[in-house]
């Protein structure tokens, strides 16, 4: 008996019920697989995870206080300064996490991840989507979509590789390959892959309203465009200038002289105007916001440098066929818009205001992927297929293979918490559990547990929101660390006006610190295993500078 020819497979039947064909099912797949290897390979070790699963450690410890902080009070204050100090930080996303771990149970960590389906499938279906609606032929979908989710530029995987000019230009290439690949959102970054993919959604229920007018359509939009202000700043500004400017250049004599929406330009400038207003205030009412802005604008670090030859080189071999594409006539509202994206992402990173802006690249390889692919169907030539399936392996295999590589050194380099172990656990937990008021001081990198972990403030954190922070952290470490003994290190502790201090399990022998902190204890040290608590001597600056803990 012969099988039908006909009648689809078990896989093809599966595909058809969720609209997707065998190649966009694995797209997806191999996202997944990506965006949660990470948390798999933490887990597999069997230990206490800290909440953090990305590159960088140090933003999801800031991530999940946040996420404590808002489930408690609504709005957010700083807990990184160990001093009073208001709340007045308000995230949707944070605060739905927030509420699920007061009200629900889940843990802080795991409400965080609750947003990880929401961030892959959003992803995938924002870019999917608006391949399907530019893009004409499989094939060219195919290669369009692999681009848009998988693109690592391979200058990055080069220039590691090779030792070219050292570890300097390799973080300069990291950090710009780093920004535009979509994947490293889904490495503890939901929220910015929820703003970055709304956005071809939110353009495409725009170009609908634009053929059909329905009320529903354009308020679900602005909402829309409200979220992903709120969410990501630069990305509120990209979308709104990508409206703006296809409405008005649709209204040039060559582009069709159509009459611009003047509802849709103010719906869409409110929606975007409104978040921006309020982190525009945050950053001057609130000092942790207004020292976050200063440590965080353009070449603030030293690292912190894009070279135009370095943007050229990471992004030429995309950009040079997408520049083809240009050429062509832009006959709908979304082939404008198309055309408009990368140009309003470089706006908003030249724009002289705001601050990092290096996250305005963010979501550029969904817009330049697709130009690539349509600019490349516009040459006189036929491109083989065994040539498109070898660059497009060359742009996203050893790339993502260097990826893998900085996290698994990114982890082995213990420099950020990515696990807690039991002694710390246990230390954790009672400085959550005692109901007085005081905070912690800490080394650096423990210190990035504690807020969240116990509701209580640290002398130091992430360095975005740490006044001093070089200087508090060097102190902090060379305290725990031996290298700050006896006077010195008792007049630090005490100007640091906390109640506790906290030894974690890198430090090996904690024997100075015990001598030199023995006149200030207000007990003999706590030993939980590996970990150690210091209790100081009560002094009211103490209560003043941290409150009680959160429950």
């Amino acid at each position: 008996m012969t099988a039908d020819p006909g009648r689809p497979g078990p896989i093809g039947r599966a595909c058809s019920r969720i609209g997707l064909d065998p190649f966009e099912l694995g797209c997806l797949i191999v996202l997944t697989a990506l965006a949660m290897a990470p948390l798999i390979a933490l887990a597999s070790k069997g230990r206490d995870l800290s909440g953090a699963d990305g590159l960088f450690a140090t933003d999801q410890m800031q991530y999940l206080w946040w996420i404590r902080d808002a489930g408690n009070h609504i709005l957010i204050g700083n807990p990184w300064d160990l001093a009073p100090g208001e709340r007045r930080f308000l995230h949707p996303g944070f605060l739905f996490s927030g509420l699920v771990d007061r009200y629900l149970g889940l843990s802080v960590g795991l409400s965080y991840l609750l947003w990880k389906p929401v961030a892959i499938g959003v992803t995938f279906v924002g870019s999917l989507l608006y391949v399907r609606r530019l893009v004409t032929g499989n094939g060219a979908r195919h290669a369009a979509l692999t681009l848009a989710l998988f693109t690592v530029m391979p200058v990055v995987a080069l220039v590691a590789w090779t030792g070219w000019g050292g570890k300097p230009r390799t973080y300069t290439f990291g950090f710009i390959t780093g920004e535009i690949w979509s994947a490293h959102y889904l490495w503890g970054y939901l929220f910015t892959a929820i703003a970055v993919f709304m956005i071809p959604l939110v353009l495409l229920a725009l170009e609908r309203w634009r053929e059909n007018r329905r009320r529903a359509i354009l308020i679900w939009s602005a909402v829309g465009v409200l979220l992903i202000t709120w969410l990501q700043p630069w990305q509120g500004a990209e979308i709104a200038a990508i409206v703006f400017a296809v409405e008005l250049l649709r209204a040039l004599p060559r582009l069709g002289g159509r009459r611009p929406s003047w509802l849709m330009l103010v719906v869409v400038g409110t929606a975007a105007a409104l978040p921006a207003i309020y982190y525009f205030w945050l950053s001057h009412a609130d000092p942790g916001w207004k020292l976050a802005g200063e440590v965080n604008r353009a070449g603030a670090q030293a690292l912190w440098a894009w070279p135009w030859w370095a943007v050229v080189a990471t992004l030429i071999p995309l950009a040079l066929p997408a520049l083809f594409a240009y050429r062509l006539k832009a006959p709908s509202w979304q082939d404008v818009a198309l055309r408009v994206w990368p140009l309003a992402i470089l706006a908003v990173y030249l724009a002289p205001t705001g601050t990092f802006p290096y996250h305005s690249w963010q979501g550029l390889m969904l817009p330049l992927a697709i130009l690539a692919v349509i600019g490349v169907q516009s040459l006189p030539i036929r491109t083989p297929r065994w040539a498109v399936i070898s660059v497009v392996g060359l742009l996203t295999i050893p790339g993502t293979a260097h990826k893998i590589e900085v996290f698994y050194n990114s982890v082995h380099s213990a420099a950020d918490p990515y696990w807690v172990f039991p002694g710390e656990v246990e230390a954790l937990n009672a400085l959550e559990n005692d109901p007085r008021p005081g905070g912690v001081l800490a080394p650096s990198y423990s210190s990035l547990l504690v807020p969240a972990r116990t509701g209580r403030e640290t002398y130091v954190g992430p360095f975005s929101w740490t006044p001093n922070w070089s200087q508090r952290a060097i102190t902090a470490n060379d305290l725990f660390e031996g290298r700050l003994r006896g006077p010195e290190a008792r007049a630090f502790v005490i100007a640091s006006r906390a109640r506790w201090l906290l030894a974690d399990c890198r430090l090996k022998d904690v024997s100075a610190l015990d001598r030199s902190l023995a006149p200030l204890l207000a007990r003999p040290p706590a030993r939980f295993g590996c970990a150690t608590l210091y209790e100081l001597r009560d002094r009211p600056e103490m209560a003043a500078a941290a409150d009680r803990p959160d429950r």
